[in-house]
């Protein structure tokens, strides 16, 4: 009976035959985590490039509006502004712009129910007394859309952008031309994975993309009395900031 034992021993010694099933086992979490994140790294990269074209089509959109009358300058309503608004929330229904995501906050662990985006569209332009020399310019108005009302711009408003170089990113900054008008987007979107991992490194985070784009023709920016520029004889909801 010893003997028939150290027999089977040493067989199971030099079996090798669930060598590869061993191999499958130890290996398989590794090489699912890898594929799991690369396809997270795939949809962050889309979504991306979805927040950067909605962007950029969002300030060409707004550098287009308007009226044309013959014996004076295009002018701009506010049906316009909300009809700009309204494509880039279409734009975005793939990736849910105009939603909603759950959100716990990590200091207090309250939970609640936050916006997933925020557009903002100013209109840059020319200070009152423009000096060519030193030119300075002004976010005339500036309207937003979007839930995520907790976003806030990055460059500005219309009371504290009233004397700058230009608008946007630090080497990077855009301006109107001369006697021009400039269409400056701002676009922020909380991002969050599908499934957390550590291969793609990717968690909770906002992304933010800008463009900006100059009015081609001569707009109305002085409008109605007391106004900014915008007319609204309709009488629709200013998407206010």
């Amino acid at each position: 009976m010893e003997h028939k034992f150290l027999r089977m021993f040493r067989q199971l010694k030099h079996n090798e035959s669930g060598l590869a099933m061993v191999e499958l086992a130890v290996s398989l979490p590794f090489f699912v985590g890898l594929i799991v994140g690369g396809v997270e790294t795939a949809n962050y990269a889309s979504v991306v490039m979805q927040i950067n074209q909605i962007t950029l089509h969002a300030a060409d959109a707004a550098a287009r509006i308007g009226t044309t009358t013959p014996s004076a300058n295009k002018t701009i309503s506010e049906v316009q502004i909300n009809d700009v608004f309204q494509g880039s929330l279409r734009e975005g229904k793939r990736i849910n712009l105009g939603g909603n995501h759950d959100y716990t906050d990590p200091s207090s662990g309250a939970k609640s129910t936050r916006g997933n985006a925020r557009i903002i569209l100013s209109s840059v332009e020319e200070v009152a007394a423009f000096n060519a020399s030193a030119p300075r310019y002004r976010i005339r108005w500036q309207r937003c859309a979007g839930s995520a009302t907790f976003y806030k711009s990055n460059y500005g408003t219309k009371s504290t952008a009233t004397s700058v170089t230009g608008i946007g990113p630090v080497g990077r900054q855009a301006s109107p031309p001369p006697g021009g008008v400039l269409m400056f987007v701002e676009l922020q979107y909380y991002f969050k994975p599908m499934i957390v991992n550590g291969f793609s490194n990717l968690t909770d985070r906002t992304i933010s993309q800008v463009a900006s784009m100059v009015v081609r023709e001569n707009r109305d920016t002085v409008g109605p009395t007391g106004s900014d520029g915008i007319y609204n004889d309709e009488k629709v909801t200013v998407s206010t900031c």
